[in-house]
């Protein structure tokens, strides 16, 4: 299989897809199965509803590839796709789909290698705060949060996925890393959530 490292970018990789190429397509679909198995997570406690919408993206993609917009982002691309599939899904099957007021799923070893390295460094007493914490905050700041800092989408991304507007992105990423800030007391994640702070 052609190694990742031949396309110098999601732009040249995605543009290859398109035009056909099934290493470009299998080099995609391992590339980012694990990353939408887990986010699918975040939407929906349904093992089947999941795989389904899965299944049927990635069939679709390929049926229509020469059809599809460009891309500069495949990560972003697949997530909103997956996202707007699984609600499609659901209300043609009518399975349950994780409510406005129920806690995410743990999502926390699923955080970026930056974040994986620290949150490493600590007790196990100290990540289950992390946890308890995180979990105290609204879904819709769960799941901001965990897509600006835990799968490294910009605000505008995060707003774009969650389908919502640019200023209603940010009030819930920053509520969210205020509660936490507040709640956390470990100095180096302190630290890493104050930087965001100093942009406003």
């Amino acid at each position: 299989m052609q190694s990742q490292t031949s396309f110098s970018s999601d732009k040249i990789l995605w543009e290859t897809f398109k035009q056909g190429d099934k290493k470009a397509f299998a080099m995609i679909y391992e590339q980012y199965i694990q990353a939408l198995l887990n986010y699918g997570h975040k939407i929906t406690q349904d093992e089947s509803l999941i795989e389904d919408s899965i299944q049927d993206l990635f069939y679709e993609l390929w049926n229509s590839k020469s059809k599809l917009a460009e891309t500069d982002s495949i990560k972003f691309y697949l997530f909103k796709a997956l996202r707007n599939k699984i609600y499609r899904n659901k209300e043609k099957n009518n399975f349950d789909v994780i409510d406005e007021n129920q806690p995410l799923p743990d999502w926390l070893s699923e955080v970026s290698t930056e974040y994986s390295i620290i949150l490493q460094e600590h007790e196990e007493s100290q990540l289950s705060h992390l946890k308890k914490a995180i979990q105290k905050l609204p879904k819709r700041q769960q799941e901001a949060i965990n897509l600006r800092f835990f799968h490294d989408f910009s605000n505008e991304e995060v707003a774009q996925l969650m389908g919502v507007n640019y200023q209603s992105a940010c009030k819930f990423i920053y509520t969210g890393l205020r509660f936490l800030k507040e709640h956390i007391i470990y100095p180096i994640l302190v630290v890493l959530i104050t930087s965001y702070f100093e942009k406003f």
